[in-house]
């Protein structure tokens, strides 16, 4: 069912919707119309059968003007007529109107004086006060009431009054007509409105075609301040960060690439000096560097995978542990501190324990640590305290400050800096303490920089 309401077509599809409404509309107005203007018509015309039928009582010989209100809407068709019964009890009609019945009652199966007999069966003898019949006589529903009265006889004659209850479906017919001009009109609305929606929606639909094509010369322009204005506005400012996302990752490629290339090439030299036994100074020397090119290269592409697959594993690792942050970080430096020995290290450590994944928490402030263990000069300075709910953690080096217009981006991605190499591993410590509602920055000192990270106390991700 669900396909034979399926049109392409937006001026179908707003037709379709224009006319359920209008349909929906006519047939509660007929509904309406049926079940409640009808019932206060047909009281309408019991109340007025009823005065005049006691107008007529009031009127002792049945005469005058109170007999006239057959021109009365209501009482369309009707008449007013004496019941008298001869020794042999027969009905005898007496018409006190002389009036014809009106052309729309008046048909060739039209019986007056059969209607009036018919009427008549239903005096049962005896008083009869203002009864008030509703019955079908061929095919026709009548309201007549039936009341004693003394009519120039000894004997009792009765007197009825009555008024066909013809059903008058001026209104309905009326209701369906203007429904039917409405969907009419409605049909070609539909085609201008949806030609008006449609045709910034085509626009919008060719200039999406080009951003997926990568295509980002022009952006578009509908100069329009409604939902498909802003819609426009929105894709624009889309292609501007799909664009710079993709430049970022041309560069990236490019650079990682070299990045990659350059210990590869190291390896492959000293392969071949090995081979052609052309290496300088030792074997073992020669051996020596192609090991650390390979730790360097195989580093580089564990950050690569790490960072690609993080999100992943951020969101379906649940495992938390409560950790020692003195404990966690003290192991660490013990680790870098055999790399470079060269280097003081100044520590002041509290005890803090925070909630999180050992692993992950271990691997962001390690990649800050190497960061700094990679441009200290001389002295790296570590303070770890507990500030109300939140630990804060200070890794100070005191190499080269950063440059102010890069300091936003170097926890980017793609972001390089001014030795050539990626900082891969500051996007993957600061993905880490964002999950954990954490939050990290670079400060520029008097000589040196500072790395903060502040974590809160309890800084499960849930």
């Amino acid at each position: 069912m669900k396909k034979i309401f399926k049109f392409r077509s937006l001026a179908m599809r707003i037709w379709m919707t224009f006319t359920a409404v209008i349909l929906i509309i006519v047939c509660s107005l007929s509904m309406l119309y049926i079940f409640a203007y009808r019932r206060v018509e047909e009281n309408n015309k019991i109340q007025d059968l009823k005065v005049s039928h006691e107008m007529l009582l009031k009127n002792d010989n049945f005469s005058g003007n109170y007999n006239n209100f057959s021109r009365l809407r209501n009482l369309r068709g009707g008449d007013n007529f004496i019941v008298d019964f001869d020794t042999a009890n027969r009905p005898l009609i007496i018409d006190i109107n002389h009036r014809e019945p009106p052309p729309d009652v008046h048909t060739p199966s039209f019986d007056s004086l059969g209607v009036k007999l018919w009427m008549s069966s239903f005096i049962k003898g005896g008083n009869m006060n203002e009864k008030l019949y509703r019955e079908v006589y061929d095919n026709m529903e009548y309201f007549f009431i039936i009341s004693t009265v003394n009519y120039d006889s000894s004997n009792k004659a009765y007197l009825i009054s009555y008024v066909p209850n013809i059903v008058d479906n001026t209104i309905l017919y009326l209701v369906i007509a203007v429904g039917i001009i409405f969907i009419i009109i409605g049909f070609f609305t539909s085609i201008i409105i949806a030609g008006y929606i449609s045709k910034p929606l085509k626009k919008l639909e060719e200039y999406t075609m080009r951003i997926a094509h990568k295509d980002w010369k022009e952006p578009i322009n509908l100069d329009r301040e409604d939902e498909i204005g802003m819609l426009a506005n929105s894709m624009n400012i889309m292609q501007k960060e799909l664009k710079r996302a993709d430049e970022e990752e041309k560069m990236f490629l490019q650079s990682i690439s070299h990045d990659l290339k350059t210990p590869v090439m190291v390896i492959m030299s000293h392969a071949d000096a090995i081979i052609d036994g052309v290496y300088i100074d030792s074997l073992e020397k020669t051996a020596g560097i192609i090991k650390d090119e390979a730790i360097r290269l195989q580093k580089k592409i564990n950050q690569m995978l790490y960072l690609n697959t993080l999100d992943y594993v951020l969101e379906n690792d649940t495992k938390t542990d409560y950790i020692n942050l003195k404990d966690l970080v003290s192991n660490i430096i013990s680790r870098f501190e055999i790399i470079k020995s060269s280097i003081e290290w100044d520590l002041s450590l509290d005890e803090v324990i925070i909630k999180g994944d050992r692993d992950k928490i271990e691997v962001s402030i390690e990649n800050i640590l190497d960061n700094a263990l990679r441009y200290a000069n001389e002295v790296i300075k570590v303070t770890l305290k507990k500030d109300g709910q939140y630990a804060y953690l200070e890794i100070y080096n005191d190499g080269p400050k950063i440059d102010e217009k890069h300091m936003k981006h170097i926890f980017d991605r793609m972001y390089k800096d001014k030795t050539g190499n990626f900082g891969l591993g500051l996007a993957i410590s600061k993905k880490i303490i964002d999950f954990y509602k954490g939050e990290i920055k670079a400060v520029n000192r008097e000589k040196g920089v500072s790395f903060i990270i502040k974590y809160p106390l309890n800084c499960s991700h849930d």
